[in-house]
């Protein structure tokens, strides 16, 4: 297997006093200013927060070739291990950050006390040619035609802030788009439903809206009964990015789960 790649990290306010570490890991297409609200309110309450590009997006090296999930789960390992001392108090993932966490977790119990599952999908895309297709078109509208793209998403999007749209345009348009395809063209090595059962690490799924989530009904339905008894689910009524869509109740619902409570 290919050596880890060391991922690029932003920290905010580095300079004050913390003493509990977040590490947060975005979605596909994203990149670390995704969470650009959530890591300053983290950082503001004594938090030290470390927000990760994954390969092939924002400023970590590109794929290169298809990446599997192991290479990805390797790379947020490796990157860990040199910047916090394991386990690390919270681990926050969106996406196909939330597959990749789930996957490390799965992998490696010690490495965070707490997992954040944000929308994780369960939506197989190893043949899906339109969504390839989709997946090269946005990111070359992201650089081709930003601020088009911008007002797009703001009037698809109307609870997202401005800031929302424009680090969500501007980090599509640094994405691998080849090295994302190539590397969803992989079979994934499990199904968010049957990994549940063996996760050690308390994990809280946050989930979109039935209608704008990537879980799709069938899992949504089997996921609470398949999770152990540390672990819960939440919906909230929002889109795919929930972190921008219900911003107060989202960052509620992780400090809640990280104090070990219910949110």
């Amino acid at each position: 297997m290919p050596d880890p790649i060391q991922l690029h990290v932003h920290e905010w306010f580095p300079e004050r006093p913390n003493d509990r570490t977040a590490v947060l890991v975005h979605g596909m297409n994203g990149w670390h200013r995704t969470w650009w609200r959530v890591g300053p309110a983290l950082a503001e309450r004594g938090w030290r927060v470390l927000a990760i590009d994954q390969r092939g997006h924002g400023r970590s090296p590109r794929i290169g070739r298809a990446a599997t999930l192991d290479d990805l789960a390797d790379d947020l390992a490796a990157t860990i291990e040199h910047h916090a001392t394991p386990p690390v108090d919270l681990l926050v993932g969106h996406s196909l950050g939330a597959a990749v966490s789930l996957w490390l977790v799965h992998l490696r119990p010690d490495i965070a006390r707490r997992l954040v599952a944000e929308d994780p999908p369960s939506i197989d895309r190893t043949s899906d040619e339109d969504f390839f297709a989709k997946i090269r078109a946005d990111v070359a509208a992201a650089r081709d035609r930003p601020d088009d793209e911008v007002r797009r998403e703001l009037q698809e999007n109307p609870r997202w802030l401005e800031e929302d749209a424009r680090q969500d345009v501007e980090g599509r348009g640094m994405a691998d788009a080849e090295g994302i395809v190539a590397s969803l063209r992989r079979p994934r090595p499990f199904h968010v439903v049957d990994l549940a059962p063996t996760l050690q690490t308390p994990t809280l799924v946050v989930l979109a809206d039935e209608g704008r989530s990537v879980m799709l009904p069938e899992a949504r339905a089997a996921l609470p009964g398949r999770l152990p008894e540390h672990s819960r689910v939440i919906a909230m009524d929002a889109g795919h990015t929930v972190h921008r869509d219900r911003f107060d109740e989202y960052l509620a619902a992780i400090l809640a789960w990280a104090d070990g409570r219910a949110p």
